[in-house]
């Protein structure tokens, strides 16, 4: 039975080792673009802290077996004369597993001792490749195991907790939780990448990819081998992302919960979800903040139109219990739907073709008909796709897909013939609706690039709070400009992502393009109190 046990035991460990050196290959091939270097965050001061702990308990291993024999001795079991050399074995032992053995573990795991390997963590390079081995073993004997023996020999073990002070105290001082050998030798602790991101890193596709269909005519000549597509740079992920859309918005899929999940997943800090005309997520949001140690700023997004100018606003740290809310919620869904009812009547007679309008709406949690829905109908039917005028779509674009979306471009687009544009509330009004619920208001990077200066003018002089300056797509040119524009009215500036779940996956939760050194800038917008006015202007 015991024989059993062991050998259960020892394939356990075999299997364990094998997958941290699978996944050290991994890392190697390319999955080291998504790691993540630490920050100054609670769930990677927690990560590195027991990772800490494990090794140093394993390397204080013969100072607690000392200890017990130390025991023993007082209590007379064993003799007082043996006393200095236990002291002096332990003391050797100490070397062998502080000085010596911690570094070539970590060395022979490709950056990972025993206490980062169980909770993810890995030592590496700057630039979040592997480190050589010899940079690993002096950081670990140099930087650990060493100064524990000579602050344990010179202040006995008193010294040692004083030393593992001092350490922690280098850590936390330091961006990246670096110790002294970690600034010397150029090295930094990162979390590791998931399984799929490592596959992915490494050019491998986590999913089985079905078979390619058989060529229909054996004739034509094989297509020209495409060059080989130069692998991307993983996107950066960010700690804070204030531009979130869950399923209270008609685009998007995920619930509060999910959003609040993957973000914690990612070790993000700070969110907000700024749904579509509506602020009914901050509710579950606000709950599921504390559940998940993740700050929560209760924000919104509404529609709007500056001169004719539609534009978008963001309100944070609005009360989303105030009744204005409600009103707007109402009045965009009303909005919505009666523009819906005009763009079927268009359609209608501009094709000829009769729409189910009750059955669009019935599948429509919110009673809306977009040109998708129509075009989706229009391309789901056969008889429909004969249409001359559909037909062509088919013929000419390269897919269906591409058909489909050509189609709805041409007849649901600006200057079609079934372009309906709703008239969105003023901007002056949805500013006015933000403060009034105690939040500050901060235009949305939502087409800004043919925003005029005037109009930027216009909006500070209606009490806009700030600028959502930062977000994946944006331009240099418009980041360059709109920073300028915060900085000379002395506005917030913000970042978000506008992620809105599987749908867009050229969106991804944390990715708003905010560079490092521009953090602060938007984390005194998330210190920002509720119901406090802006900067001075």
């Amino acid at each position: 039975m015991n024989e059993r046990k062991d050998r259960e035991t020892v394939s356990t460990l075999r299997k364990t080792y094998a997958l941290i050196l699978k996944k050290a290959q991994l890392y190697r091939n390319g999955g080291w673009q998504y790691a993540r270097i630490l920050k100054r965050t609670r769930a990677d001061y927690e990560s590195h802290f027991y990772a800490f702990l494990i090794d140093l308990n394993i390397c204080l291993l013969p100072v607690y077996i000392w200890i017990i024999e130390f025991l023993l001795i007082l209590c007379g079991i064993l003799p007082p004369h043996v006393f200095d050399l236990l002291f002096y074995l332990m003391y050797g032992l100490l070397f062998l597993t502080s000085v010596i053995g911690l570094g070539l573990v970590t060395a022979r795991l490709h950056g990972q001792s025993l206490g980062y390997a169980f909770t993810g963590l890995k030592l590496v390079r700057r630039d979040r490749r592997p480190a050589p081995a010899i940079q690993i073993i002096l950081r670990q004997a140099l930087g650990i195991g060493v100064p524990l023996m000579v602050f344990g020999i010179v202040f006995e073990i008193w010294g040692m907790f004083v030393w593992l002070l001092l350490h922690m105290c280098i850590c936390l001082a330091t961006p990246h939780q670096q110790n002294l050998m970690d600034l010397l030798l150029k090295l930094v602790t990162v979390r590791m990448p998931d399984d799929a991101e490592l596959l992915k890193g490494a050019g491998q596709n986590p999913q089985p990819q079905p078979e390619p269909a058989p060529r229909q005519n054996p004739v034509r000549p094989e297509p020209k081998k495409e060059a080989p597509v130069q692998k991307k740079e993983a996107p950066e992920i960010s700690p804070i992302d204030l531009h979130i859309r869950s399923n209270y918005s008609d685009d998007a899929q995920l619930d509060v919960e999910e959003i609040f999940k993957q973000a914690k997943a990612r070790n993000m800090e700070i969110i907000s979800i700024t749904d579509h005309n509506c602020a009914r997520a901050n509710a579950p949001a606000n709950r599921l903040a504390g559940l998940y140690g993740i700050q929560y700023i209760p924000g919104a997004e509404f529609d709007c139109e500056l001169d004719g100018t539609r534009i978008r606003i963001l309100g944070y740290y609005i009360d989303w219990t105030n009744p204005v809310f409600d009103a707007l919620e109402r009045d965009s869904l009303k909005r919505e739907k009666d523009a819906s009812m005009v763009r079927a009547r268009l359609f209608q007679e501009t094709t000829g073709i009769q729409i189910d309008i009750r059955s669009l709406l019935e599948s429509s949690r919110f009673q809306v008909i977009t040109g998708k829905d129509i075009t989706r109908m229009v391309f789901h039917n056969e008889e429909t796709r004969q249409l001359p005028f559909v037909r062509r779509y088919l013929d000419t674009a390269v897919s269906r897909r591409e058909a489909r979306r050509l189609f709805e471009h041409d007849i649901f687009g600006k200057g079609g013939p079934c372009h309906v544009r709703p008239v969105y509330p003023q901007a002056s009004h949805i500013i006015s609706a933000i403060h009034e619920a105690g939040g500050l208001a901060v235009l949305a990077n939502w087409h800004l690039d043919s925003l005029s200066s005037q109009k930027l003018e216009q909006l500070v002089k209606m009490g806009i709070d700030g600028i959502e300056v930062f977000m994946t797509g944006a331009g240099e040119d418009l980041k360059v400009r709109l920073l300028d524009a915060a900085s000379s009215s002395k506005l917030f500036i913000t970042a978000g992502s506008d992620y809105h779940g599987p749908a867009r996956p050229e969106e991804q939760l944390g990715v708003t393009g905010l560079p490092e050194k521009a953090e602060g800038l938007v984390r005194l917008f998330t210190r920002a109190a509720r119901r406090q006015p802006p900067l001075n202007r």
